[in-house]
């Protein structure tokens, strides 16, 4: 064993004096692994429900409670939480699961606009922000802030009111977390339906009487994926790229320290190879927004 990991990191004469971790065959290998653990999560998210998916922390409270710091420190007043509007979001986050689609306007040509009448609630204003696969929610939040889209929604002084559903489910063949933010102003004089008598055609927990569809609503005691698929694609990523860089700094000191001269390896693809780990570090952010 310890002859095997001197030859895998330590320059000498069974590897030619260059640590066989950085000869082009094992780089190779480490873009294999790379590829290969890919295909593999998306397998297992696909074939066994349950075992990969997002492991989510998030909860509709913190996420109106940081919203709403957000506009404090903007100098913007409170949202109110609707009652309405959270079944408006209930609505339209049942619907993307139901349909299978990630966007502001659902296959079927319904508009968020749609959701918000079908719940009852008269408009003067609304806006919706969408995200997904987040594992907290101040990311949520600071996804949002960082993009003049979704900033301005949260930060608009037209709105008065807000509603979220946070769901988890089975979503486009992974388990995933789905999170639609409403903002609404009334129209004033609008006196607010109860939910329970609109006909929404999908059950949600303010509708019961319902039977299309019941999506699971994350923090309320579902039961998590057993391995966060992208903890695991991050740690994939680390991994390689620290064993990469600690075998560059060891076969450096080295060969400096040696003065071992060597006809190859100047270090352009190892370096290009650890730029390509980086950038996979980098790109590899967990969740969307929309």
């Amino acid at each position: 064993m310890r002859k095997t990991l001197a030859h895998l990191f330590i320059p000498r004469p069974s590897n030619n004096y260059k640590a066989k971790t950085l000869h082009i065959s094992s780089l190779s290998i480490f873009i294999l692994i790379i590829m290969i653990s890919q295909i593999l999560l998306s397998f297992i998210g696909q074939t066994i429900p349950g075992v990969l998916g997002v492991i989510s922390t998030i909860t509709t409270e913190e996420l109106i409670d940081l919203t709403n710091k957000k506009r404090q420190e903007n100098g913007l007043s409170e949202l109110k939480l609707n009652p309405v509007l959270v079944e408006a979001a209930q609505q339209k986050g049942a619907d993307m699961m139901a349909k299978n689609y990630w966007a502001h306007t659902a296959p079927d040509g319904k508009t968020p606009w749609y959701f918000f009448k079908n719940a009852n609630y008269q408009y003067l204003y609304a806006g919706e922000n969408l995200a997904r696969d987040f594992i907290d929610s101040p990311s949520v939040v600071s996804a949002w802030m960082n993009s003049p889209t979704h900033k301005d929604n949260i930060l608009s002084s037209r709105y008065q009111e807000i509603g979220i559903a946070v769901i988890q489910d089975t979503f486009q063949g992974n388990e995933s977390v789905l999170v639609v933010q409403l903002f609404g102003t009334q129209i004033p004089g609008t006196a607010p339906v109860k939910t329970s008598m609109i006909d929404t055609g999908i059950r949600t927990s303010l509708d019961p009487n319902i039977m299309t569809i019941q999506p699971k609503v994350a923090g309320l005691g579902d039961k998590l994926p057993l391995i966060g698929s992208f903890q695991v694609t991050k740690a994939i990523s680390i991994s390689l790229t620290f064993i990469l860089l600690a075998t560059i700094i060891i076969d450096t000191f080295i060969i400096t320290k040696k003065k071992i001269i060597r006809l190859s390896g100047k270090g352009m693809a190892h370096l290009a190879f650890l730029g390509m780990l980086l950038i996979i570090l980098i790109i590899t952010q967990q969740g969307i927004i929309l």
